[in-house]
């Protein structure tokens, strides 16, 4: 039998995954590439909602993405076989260049302390957040190659 208390796994698993070297976006790291977003809005911060799916600062070129992680909730929401209508609220909050913390941070060798945080709120009101960080610099293809694991257009 599901129980919301298991949202809080699900938000360590989203969040794990989502700073992890291996996620790419369209070939590329993901979390440089947002890193790259927020500093052309003048922000140091993306937001990713997975329930009322969008993103901020908001990007067309972006949707893609915020359906890919929705989707990857949904399934885990599923597999659990946890109701969608126990989230009430589900984002994903990614500061860059923010303070270090050395519980967080101490993995990576380039650019700034990046942390990322999935909350998930539910139907009842009890909030589930989990943390995640590592170090991180905006994108550049000078920088950064296409990965090799990027599906073709």
């Amino acid at each position: 039998m599901a129980r919301r208390k298991e949202l809080k796994n699900i938000a360590q698993g989203i969040v794990c995954s989502f700073v992890s070297r291996n996620n790419d976006y369209d070939g590329y790291w993901e979390l440089a590439k947002l890193y790259d977003l927020a500093n052309k809005n003048g922000d140091v911060k993306v937001t990713i909602d997975l329930i009322q799916p969008g993103i901020n600062p908001s990007s067309e070129a972006f949707e893609p993405l915020v359906f890919m992680w929705r989707n990857k909730l949904l399934k885990m929401l599923e597999s659990r076989a946890i109701p969608v209508s126990w989230v009430k609220s589900a984002v994903i909050h990614s500061g860059f260049n923010v303070a270090y913390v050395a519980e967080l941070h101490k993995w990576g060798t380039y650019g700034e302390p990046c942390t990322c945080e999935c909350e998930i709120i539910t139907d009842r009101g009890d909030k589930y957040s989990e943390s995640a960080g590592t170090t991180c610099m905006p994108f550049s293809q000078a920088w950064f190659q296409r990965s090799t694991r990027r599906k073709s257009s």
